[in-house]
């Protein structure tokens, strides 16, 4: 979930007095400490580094911020942001850094501060409901929580030769995440799904892959978060869900017509959150995705279908999408 800066610009901007006065509750002075996670858990928290710099650059000039930003958040983390310099190539510019993030910065912080003090005990509490519903689990982290520069909220990929899970959690902010289970869940699920199915967001991957992985994510992280909305789920509004629905045929036909594709710009297309293609409803393989996963549910447990493999999985797939183009 990837270049989030326009999209949370704006809801920087609509953020409203009722969020705020449940953030504003939740104000932190100082960064909290880690909780203790579960024996495995490797919990990175880089919020320290980043208060650091937001102490010394929070009134000063933008080039100076940008010097700051680099000395005391992204160098003492380095590795981690070399790891990302690919994903987060367009967010992590200079001109963006100041023209766009720092400028929301201040707008953020409460947020990004109740953020930082809940998510610890977050991880450790959906870790443990998750372990339980697959009890199977061997993934151990780590688990960064981080500012991403507005790149992701969530995110699974390699970070220093470990298959890692990252929290954004500016971008959460920038979101209006308050309950972040959903988030975490479908995360942890990535983590866990790839020893049955692998797939990795960055690499060219068929498209009924990645609707698979993200979709069957998707509904793993409902069904263990009963009563999350749909919104907490997808990040996708209800009125853009509303018009999903009203065109899903259509657009399974065409998803249908490129199954196989490996295009960057296919995915980009039904993944993203700017499609060049209007036709195309940002994010829609998201919910496509749910859609196909709940259509299965009714048939196989949820645990049988996290551990199909590609072979397995596929002609489900196939089956779950010709329903849905009818």
């Amino acid at each position: 979930m990837q270049f989030r800066i326009r999209r949370t610009t704006k809801l920087c901007l609509r953020m409203n007095l009722w969020l705020m006065a449940i953030v504003l509750s939740a104000i932190i002075t100082a960064p909290a400490a880690m909780a203790t996670p579960a024996p495995g858990i490797l919990v990175r928290n880089l919020m320290p580094d980043f208060w650091t710099f937001w102490r010394a650059a929070r009134d000063r000039p933008a080039g100076v911020q940008l010097q700051l930003w680099h000395e005391l958040y992204q160098q003492p983390n380095a590795a981690v942001f070399a790891d990302l310099s690919s994903t987060c190539h367009a967010d992590l510019q200079s001109d963006v850094l100041q023209k766009q993030y720092f400028p929301i910065l201040e707008s953020l912080i409460p947020a990004m501060r109740a953020l930082s003090a809940s998510l610890p005990n977050e991880i450790i509490s959906v870790e443990a409901q998750f372990t339980k519903a697959f009890p199977d689990m061997r993934w151990r982290g780590p688990i960064y929580v981080m500012a991403s520069v507005g790149c992701f909220n969530g995110r699974s990929q390699l970070i220093q030769g470990r298959q890692a899970l990252l929290l954004g959690v500016d971008d959460m902010a920038g979101l209006h995440e308050t309950h972040v289970r959903p988030l975490i869940t479908h995360e942890m699920f990535h983590r866990y799904h790839y020893s049955h199915f692998a797939f990795e967001p960055e690499l060219p991957q068929a498209l009924w892959v990645r609707l698979w992985a993200e979709g069957l994510a998707t509904f793993v992280a409902g069904r263990l978060n009963p009563g999350a909305s749909t919104y907490e789920l997808t990040t996708i509004s209800p009125e853009a869900i509303s018009r999903m629905d009203s065109r899903m045929s259509v657009l399974t036909k065409r998803f249908l017509g490129r199954l196989n594709s490996t295009s960057q710009a296919d995915a980009t297309e039904y993944f993203s959150d700017d499609s060049a293609n209007k036709q195309i409803p940002a994010r829609v393989g998201y919910y496509m995705g749910l859609e196909v996963a709940q259509y299965l549910a009714a048939r196989y447990p949820m645990q049988t279908m996290a551990r199909w493999d590609h072979a397995q999985a596929k002609p489900h797939i196939l089956l779950a999408l010709r329903h849905l183009a009818e």
